[in-house]
């Protein structure tokens, strides 16, 4: 079975931090999917980094090739209406959500996957809603 990897799994693969190599290792024996919205947040996050003076934009360009390429023919989940739709339920129903991640537990929901992610709060809520929860 397929895994719904969160935006937090991609940049952690594609951006050395202290969860890379426990991410790399994971994804190498793990058989994944991701939503056009994850790849949306993930260049919103690096484009974040550069405007906080975090992360060159040179080096954000080259983070955005690394992850088209890793990308190559990989299957993605288009998001649909039916998902922002349940996104909003899920963040009225839960404080600790925030609307990005909702998103995401949304889409796992719909296509009934388990959610790979390294957020904390998002895990809870997504246990809570329901969803088997992975952390690398």
């Amino acid at each position: 079975m397929k895994t719904y990897l969160d935006t937090s799994i991609l940049v952690s693969a594609i951006h050395l931090d202290d969860h890379s190599s426990r991410v790399t290792a994971w994804l190498a024996s793990t058989d994944v999917i991701w939503s056009r919205w994850a790849l949306t947040e993930i260049s919103s996050a690096l484009a974040v980094q550069v405007r906080m003076g975090r992360l060159a934009d040179k080096a954000r360009r080259g983070l955005e090739i690394r992850l088209d390429a890793w990308l190559g023919g990989r299957e993605v989940i288009d998001v649909l209406n039916e998902d922002v739709v349940l996104a909003r339920d899920l963040v009225r129903g839960d404080v600790r959500l925030r609307a990005p991640d909702a998103l995401h537990l949304a889409i796992a929901l719909r296509e009934g996957l388990p959610l790979a992610t390294l957020d904390r709060d998002m895990a809870a809520a997504a246990r809570d809603a329901g969803l088997v929860v992975l952390t690398p």
